[in-house]
């Protein structure tokens, strides 16, 4: 059988014709490109997922020993090197919004020196993190509101009694069990068990399937729970987002169950950049 070949000049058209196309999607491309313009730089977020170092209403504690120790003293000191190195410019922390100038009063009397730190997470890391920086303001943005503890015991003392108690003991199991680890581990492994996407999900299955699960044909009062818990998280978004402005770093130091919540909030939204703190956790 005789071959068929394409002529020379059949050639160059299909290359010129090849030339031209490309030509035209790169130009159709830095139109785009200039009609949109370049993207704008982000503000960025991290969370430091943490426990109570002091005395709290939570029903969920952990059984602490002596953070004023030397050791625990110089734990905390690596621990605040290790965060130092995301550069927050604004350090928020879980104290009610509507307290902030007492907050702030508090810290002005530590950076003066005539305010001696207390046991608890809000000064020890936000205090000394804030100073070490050089910050001038500390920023507050809990917002308190009220979860239908009493009714969903009532509830579920009386209709789901075995699973209320295999409830209450899972959650007594785990604070003993992270009470272990921590006294075990230094805190910045500590901090980087607790920052994890599996402590994360932990702390939301506990409130979606734990609490959730104390239902009825005539009550959701579970699910009430759970939603008042979003709730509070949601509020706790309004109150960060109102201080956040362009060139921002913000590091919010706040519980763990919240920041599992708040994490999946600012991982979704287009206008903020979420860092993962663990990151800055590794030893």
């Amino acid at each position: 059988m005789k071959q068929k070949y394409i002529s020379s000049k059949a050639w160059w058209f299909i290359v010129l014709l090849c030339a031209f196309l490309i030509s035209c999607s790169e130009n159709e491309k830095i139109a785009t490109d200039a009609l949109v313009g370049p993207k704008p730089e982000l503000p960025s977020i991290a969370i430091l997922g943490t426990f109570h170092f002091g005395a709290t209403s939570d029903f969920s504690s952990m059984d602490l020993d002596n953070f004023q120790s030397p050791k625990r003293q110089l734990q905390i000191k690596n621990l605040l090197d290790h965060l130092k190195k995301y550069k927050p410019t604004k350090i928020m922390v879980e104290y009610p919004m509507d307290q902030a100038e007492a907050l702030n009063q508090t810290y002005l009397e530590f950076l003066e020196g005539t305010h001696e730190l207390t046991i608890n997470e809000i000064e020890q890391l936000g205090f000394r993190l804030a100073k070490a920086l050089g910050h001038i303001h500390m920023y507050s943005i809990d917002y308190t509101l009220s979860l239908p503890l009493d009714q969903l015991a009532a509830f579920a003392q009386t209709h789901k009694a075995k699973e209320f108690d295999a409830f209450l003991n899972r959650i007594k199991e785990n604070d003993k069990k992270d009470s272990e680890l921590l006294r075990e581990r230094t805190l910045i492994e500590y901090y980087a068990y607790k920052n994890s996407e599996e402590e994360d999900l932990k702390n939301k299955n506990q409130y979606v399937v734990g609490t959730g699960q104390f239902v009825s044909d005539s009550t959701y009062i579970g699910m009430e729970f759970v939603a008042k818990w979003w709730e509070r998280n949601f509020y706790i978004m309004s109150n960060i987002d109102r201080h956040i402005t362009k060139d921002d770093r913000i590091l919010v130091i706040i519980g763990g169950a919240h920041r599992a919540v708040l994490k999946d909030f600012y991982k979704d939204r287009p206008d903020i950049e979420y860092v993962e703190i663990q990151d800055y956790l590794k030893s």
